[in-house]
């Protein structure tokens, strides 16, 4: 697991905390059996430690601070990132910054787009995989 790590100029980034889950995890009680197997290999997943750099879209002065808990019963963790700094992380928060993190359009983009001249919206954080 990926430690916290410090900057030439002091800036903490990595894992920077971990905080104890008050939730308890319930072995998977509140699943029916026959999606239990699955969701165990969808935990397992998210637990599986990925090496990826960490990249911010609006620039490398941006950075990235987020708490991350996929699971009932897991710590919840502080993360902060740097962009185009590699960290070790589980893949469950690399799937969460990917698909979970789109930029909100401004209050002009949003005019814009009523009228077709912007299509979609722009991702501002991303991970990518590193040393396969």
């Amino acid at each position: 697991m990926e430690l916290k790590r410090v900057t030439a100029r002091g800036e903490e980034h990595g894992l920077i905390n971990t905080i104890g889950n008050s939730v308890q995890g319930d072995n998977m009680k509140r699943f029916a059996p026959e999606h239990k197997e699955e969701m165990k290999k969808l935990k397992d997943e998210d637990h599986r430690i990925v090496k990826a750099r960490y990249i911010n879209h609006r620039g490398s002065h941006e950075r990235l601070t987020k708490p991350y808990c996929r699971w009932a019963g897991d710590p919840i963790q502080i993360w902060h990132f740097i962009p185009g700094q590699e960290y070790e992380i589980p893949h469950g928060l690399a799937k969460e910054v990917n698909e979970g993190q789109l930029e909100k359009p401004k209050d002009h983009e949003l005019i814009q787009e009523s009228v077709g001249l912007i299509e979609g919206k722009h991702k501002i954080h991303e991970f990518v995989a590193v040393g396969f």
